[in-house]
């Protein structure tokens, strides 16, 4: 059977950066690249490669003294994965939206950060804001058939509990959409990742889906401290990993889904329970199986580093 679509309607969304303007409403001057960022706020790390880091698990603000350019990083909530059905295995929750941003100016002021916390049973993520862009919340797995086994669309989507019901669309430049599940639902979708579509469980014979990767920060710096992100296939700290997807029993395979790195929970499998997303990962929760539950997906956060 052709792999259904549309059953809810699709979205698609960019990012706009808001410049600061002045209480005269002119915008205000671009910093000099060469004058050094002063700033407070968050954790903070200066590793001695150049650069300072602040890191925000929680909502803030990052306080600019001396204006100048930043480099930052946004990462939604991990969408959740999905209660038991009775019959179906559950989608994994897809990673919370990613954007990074290089050279970004910041004149001397205060800029609020919000950060999204990771979705609960069967809910999307929250969105992370701060300095004019958005990070979209993951999606949460499906579960079931007919509309509730489609995947949630989210920064990237939740895992579908079987096939022809449709995975969920991510965020276009943000991340990536989730699998779909095997035919009759026995075992479910991955959750998309920031760097990489979560796997169909029909090509999986173990059992579900497992959630696609995510993304290395600053393309694999390795300046930040191990405390945050987790390790992945390649250099650096890694965040937004999809959840893995359920199996529903032994009939249908022999593990649930893995997570995707970046802090993806893995997928429930008969007496082993689901993971839930890492915090500060935005990794998406694992999916259920029968007779347990999916796993929330893990908060967000937001880096920030710049010249030193």
């Amino acid at each position: 059977m052709a792999k259904t679509r549309n059953y809810f309607g699709r979205f698609r969304t960019t990012n706009a950066e808001t410049g600061s303007t002045t209480s005269g409403g002119s915008p205000a001057p671009a910093p000099d690249p060469g004058i050094p960022v002063s700033a407070t706020g968050g954790t903070t790390s200066t590793p001695g490669n150049g650069y300072k880091y602040h890191f925000f698990t929680t909502s803030g603000s990052l306080i600019v003294s001396s204006g100048g350019n930043i480099d930052f990083i946004l990462v939604a909530g991990g969408g959740g994965g999905r209660s038991v059905d009775p019959t179906y295995a559950g989608g994994g929750g897809g990673a919370g939206g990613y954007i990074e941003t290089t050279g970004h100016p910041v004149p001397a002021t205060t800029y609020p950060v919000t950060i999204g916390s990771g979705g609960a049973l069967n809910t999307n993520g929250g969105n992370t804001i701060a300095f004019g862009s958005s990070a979209v919340g993951g999606g949460y797995g499906g579960k079931s058939s007919g509309p509730d086994a489609i995947g949630n669309p989210g920064g990237s989507g939740g895992g579908a509990s079987s096939n022809p019901a449709d995975s969920g669309d991510g965020v276009s430049g943000q991340g990536f959409n989730g699998g779909f599940g095997s035919s009759g639902g026995g075992h479910a979708g991955g959750g998309g990742g920031a760097g990489a579509a979560g796997t169909p469980s029909p090509t999986t014979p173990t059992g579900g889906g497992p959630g696609g990767v995510g993304k290395a920060a600053f393309s694999g710096d390795t300046g930040i401290p191990p405390s945050y992100g987790t390790p992945g296939p390649s250099a650096g700290r890694w965040f937004a990993g999809g959840g893995g997807g359920g199996t529903w029993n032994s009939s249908y395979g022999t593990a649930g889904g893995s997570g995707g790195s970046g802090g993806g929970g893995n997928g429930a499998f008969g007496p082993s329970a689901s993971t839930a997303g890492t915090d500060g990962t935005g990794g998406g929760g694992g999916g259920s199986s029968q007779p347990q539950q999916g796993s929330a997906g893990g908060d967000g956060i937001v880096i920030v580093r710049y010249s030193v």
